[in-house]
């Protein structure tokens, strides 16, 4: 009890961090994905679809990034037990409401009722994806039809997110996706910055 206490006292913020962020590009995704389906664009749906789930996934990393690299000096000092699965468990707090609308869209599919309103609020929340979901057909039907296919779209966010915290923690960077963050009393000043312009220009 203790542990999850001070796991939920340390990482709140970063769940709903990501959870804001998967909303902002959830709505995002949705309006690309609508238009390009109203424009009967399959060739613009697969772009904007490709581009929306690859912005999120990036935000997502960074998060994760961050949480690693805030977590290394007392992993390293000793004071913290590294846990590779940190990043996971957060991502996962933050899919909480994804996991309940595909839960509820599974009992209703078993029941005979289709998706239902959990069906529509599960497309909302998983905008980024939709673009792809409705491009690619399974048995006759979008995906978005099936209701494993939210529960599926759990993973990439609980992947990247867990690769993002073990790169944090070893502050090693992936594609140059973040910048580390040097101390102030590190970072070079405006003039500084300015005399090194000045060099490279001569």
């Amino acid at each position: 009890m203790n542990k999850m206490k001070e796991f939920f006292s340390r990482y709140s913020y970063d769940s709903v961090k990501m959870l804001v962020d998967q909303l902002v590009l959830s709505i995002f995704g949705f309006g690309l994905a609508m238009a390009s389906v109203h424009a009967q664009n399959d060739t613009l749906l697969m772009i904007t679809g490709v581009g929306s789930v690859i912005f999120y996934l990036t935000m997502l990393y960074s998060v994760a990034w961050k949480m690693g690299s805030s977590d290394r000096p007392t992993i390293e000092t000793g004071n913290r037990k590294f846990n590779p699965l940190t990043g996971a468990l957060v991502s996962l707090v933050a899919n909480i409401p994804g996991l309940l609308m595909a839960t509820i869209f599974m009992i209703n599919s078993f029941l005979g009722n289709g998706g239902g309103f959990a069906g529509i609020i599960g497309r909302f929340i998983n905008g980024m994806y939709l673009g792809l979901m409705t491009l690619i057909e399974f048995n006759g039907d979008h995906l978005h039809a099936y209701w494993w296919m939210y529960f599926l779209l759990i993973i990439p966010s609980v992947l990247v997110c867990t690769v993002g915290y073990v790169m944090g923690v070893k502050s090693k960077l992936l594609a140059k996706l973040m910048t580390p963050q040097l101390p102030a009393s590190d970072r070079p000043t405006r003039k500084e910055l300015k005399e090194r312009r000045e060099e490279k220009k001569k």
